[in-house]
């Protein structure tokens, strides 16, 4: 269950670009949006070793205040809603975890980068140390160039949900149907499988065709067996989850990079969001923030919802 939901600024347009879908997700929710900015502090200066007033500190986080307000008009000024804002002080991203267990917000909406006079944000910093000590969902928006539009709502009606097979990699549908709910979403669950026979692999100038037909009969029928295994597993997840009331549809997807046939398939499902743990194995081998899930969240056009296993949390 959503309880509230936290948006880490830095000043920046890009990432204002969180905002649209995090408002959309508290309105329907009904649950306070936090704005929080983690504030740097300007050491004083010092005349022959003694510090002195300096109101370069002050001024900065007047201007910080200032700015955290103005969201708050341009988000409410057409629709109200729940808004609180914080001012932080400390190490960006202890700050802001340290922030979001205290208030239990989940998930914490983030552009995947931004940058501006008062701070910065980006994938593999902010966003990755989150994702990687935050016992929270963390989800990711990729900015795109100019201003986001905050009176925007932003619908979440076709989710994409990579399996891999394992409890672990499962531990994704409670968060991704919190927000699904909210819209009455479709899901699409999705099972990444690898080709028995990778051209890849083949010795250079080697081609399928120059197989013998004996290999080439065993590896269809070994890839039938798996295709078979992958959708009885979707299958079963299925119905728990259309027992739940949900809109559920299953795709076993066959491709050798599992990022590339995710993103392929949320492309072809008009996906708004991709829901995936940060880390699994078997089907998908291993999603780590860096590897598969990095990827996507890369490569991909949509938000990105990445939770981490209990197990590590």
């Amino acid at each position: 269950m959503i309880r509230s939901l936290l948006v880490p600024l830095d000043g920046s347009t890009f990432g204002e670009h969180a905002l649209p879908l995090a408002a959309t997700l508290a309105r329907r929710a009904n649950v306070v949006l936090h704005l929080v900015h983690v504030h740097q502090i300007v050491p004083p200066a010092t005349i022959a070793g003694v510090a002195v007033i300096d109101a370069v500190d002050l001024h900065l986080r007047q201007d910080e205040q200032a700015y955290l307000a103005d969201v708050v008009r341009r988000l409410t000024e057409k629709a109200p809603m729940q808004v609180k804002v914080a001012l932080i002080d400390g190490d960006v991203a202890p700050a802001l975890r340290e922030y979001a267990l205290r208030v239990d917000a989940a998930p914490v909406v983030m552009s995947t980068h931004g940058r501006g006079a008062l701070g910065r944000f980006w994938l593999g910093s902010v966003a990755d140390d989150l994702i990687r000590e935050l016992p929270r969902p963390i989800l990711l928006i990729r900015p795109h160039e100019g201003k986001p539009d905050l009176q925007r709502e932003y619908p979440l009606r076709n989710i994409i949900l990579p399996l891999d097979g394992t409890p672990l990699a499962e531990q994704v549908l409670e968060p991704a149907l919190d927000l699904g709910k909210l819209f009455d979403a479709t899901f699409t669950l999705v099972r990444v499988i690898q080709p028995i026979l990778r051209p890849s692999y083949l010795p250079e100038g080697t081609s399928l065709m120059g197989l013998g037909q004996s290999v080439l009969s065993e590896a269809r029928e070994l890839m039938e067996a798996q295709q078979q295994e992958a959708q009885s597993y979707l299958d079963g997840v299925a119905a728990r989850l259309a027992g739940k009331g949900c809109k559920v549809q299953t795709r076993v997807v066959i491709e050798e990079e599992a990022a590339i046939g995710i993103m392929l398939e949320a492309q072809v499902r008009h996906a708004d969001l991709i829901a995936m743990e940060t880390h699994g194995r078997r089907g998908l081998s291993r999603i780590l923030l860096g590897s598969v899930a990095d990827k996507i969240v890369r490569g991909g056009l949509v938000p990105v919802l990445l939770n981490r296993p209990a197990q590590n949390q």
